[in-house]
């Protein structure tokens, strides 16, 4: 079993949520492993609202349904009753037998430091159960419960794009962090163009990386399919698309991360 962390250094936007929306969906499909998607940025439903329209989870009263979602997990937390087959209980089945979401709602403003705190744990219990645990993680390494979770990874999938301030602070600073040294580890750029000055081969040149540089191309569609709560809908749609075509681009590099990190994570089939 493993847990795979999707993180960026960078508290600006980088797309770490859509990557791991598009890399936990494809394994889903593409394999018979049981997985959970969870995340650790409770005031957005941007995770959320990539499976169900916003203003859906909204009139349907979703996000304050006690039944689904992190606070309920907290309540059986404290007492003590937290098990993993609790956390699947009140996790979302987005695809049946292959991957559940565990929402980001059920807590307020003063419980969210308190959730946050104990994600760790959570993580870990759910660990037990699932084949992989995807977690979207809260950006940069200043807050206790971050660096936990990042030490606890099984593997941790660093999300930066081709601003070249970001890619250069990233290789001349964050690639040395003592926390990030031994990790199983893979680096990959989202919104990826490839005639950007700034891509792979350049990238590469310039550092002297050695090791492997995955990404994901930009994708409107794609995009706009999370705001619209239609991913599944699109990844079923061009699951066969020729890779030449502009979403078939966006599958097969997307499906380059989801067998590396069957390979590295050794995720059960």
């Amino acid at each position: 079993m493993a847990k795979i962390v999707f993180w960026s250094p960078f508290k600006e936007e980088v797309g770490c949520s859509h990557v791991a929306v598009a890399v936990s969906s494809l394994m889903g499909i593409t394999h018979k492993s049981t997985c959970l998607l969870t995340h650790s940025n409770f005031e957005t439903k941007k995770i959320e609202s990539c499976y169900t329209l916003y203003d859906d989870l909204k009139n349907n009263d979703i996000i304050a349904d006690s039944s689904l979602g992190i606070g309920s997990v907290m309540r059986l937390l404290k007492s003590n009753k937290l098990t993993p087959e609790v956390i699947q209980n009140y996790a979302k089945p987005v695809l049946k037998g292959r991957l559940d979401i565990l929402y980001g709602i059920g807590v307020d403003t003063v419980e969210n430091r308190e959730a946050l705190k104990n994600l760790p744990f959570i993580v870990k219990k759910a660990d037990e159960l699932y084949d992989a645990v995807f977690v979207d993680l809260t950006k940069t390494l200043k807050e206790e419960f971050v660096r936990e979770v990042i030490n606890d990874a099984d593997v941790l999938v660093i999300v930066i794009n081709q601003d070249y301030v970001k890619i250069d602070r990233y290789f001349s600073k964050y690639v040395n962090e003592d926390i990030l040294k031994n990790k199983n580890k893979i680096l990959v750029i989202g919104d990826y163009e490839s005639k950007s000055k700034y891509n792979v081969q350049n990238i590469k040149f310039k550092y002297r990386y050695k090791e492997p540089i995955y990404t994901i191309p930009h994708n409107y569609i794609f995009t706009d399919a999370c705001s619209d709560g239609n991913v599944l809908d699109y990844l079923y749609k061009n699951i066969n698309a020729d890779p030449k075509d502009y979403n078939g681009a966006f599958i097969s590099s997307t499906t380059q991360i989801v067998e590396k990190l069957f390979d590295i994570a050794k995720i059960k089939e």
